[in-house]
């Protein structure tokens, strides 16, 4: 299932608070769609200058995937009522026993990526000279955000996927 710009019938059964967060979502989704659409072809635009255009699209990347996110949150709430958990809705957490070779896994790719915080802040500074001249420190600082992002969903990964804390 895919993010359409019309809105979804709300599923049978959910509660008062379900409900309330399908809607926020379907709604957000289906708004947002035409300024997709309006990134896109201002993107593509002859007229629009180059370095905008390929900063365009980095946005364009990021709403698809935000959109497509908030689509598969909305399709879990509606299909949680029927205890599915089909590929266009975002998986549970696990329960069980603890997962040690991903948690190990993990604990080394957070390393890689604080090492990687480093190094990016440091070519950042070595960048300036080039800020107002080239897109390269701004889109070193975006890598930085991007680490930021992984350094988040991995520490994630391991306190409540690979340690899988008792509920």
């Amino acid at each position: 299932m895919t993010p359409t710009t019309s809105p979804e019938p709300v599923p049978y059964g959910l509660s008062v608070l379900e409900e309330k967060l399908y809607r926020h979502l379907a709604d957000h989704v289906s708004s947002e769609a035409d300024l997709i659409v309006s990134y896109r072809e201002m993107a593509e635009a002859p007229a629009t200058p180059d370095a905008a255009r390929y900063l365009l699209r980095l946005v364009v990347e990021d709403e698809v995937r935000h959109h497509r996110i908030m689509h598969e949150i909305a399709t879990a709430i509606g299909e949680g009522i029927a205890w599915k958990n089909d590929a266009d809705t975002v998986p549970n957490l696990p329960h069980g026993e603890p997962h040690p070779a991903l948690e190990e896994v993990t604990k080394r790719f957070l390393a890689a990526e604080r090492a990687d915080r480093k190094q990016l802040s440091a070519l950042r500074k070595e960048l300036q000279p080039y800020r107002d001249t080239t897109l390269w420190s701004l889109l070193v600082e975006l890598m930085e955000h991007d680490t930021a992002k992984h350094i988040l969903l991995l520490t994630f990964v391991r306190d409540h996927v690979a340690r899988r804390p008792k509920r």
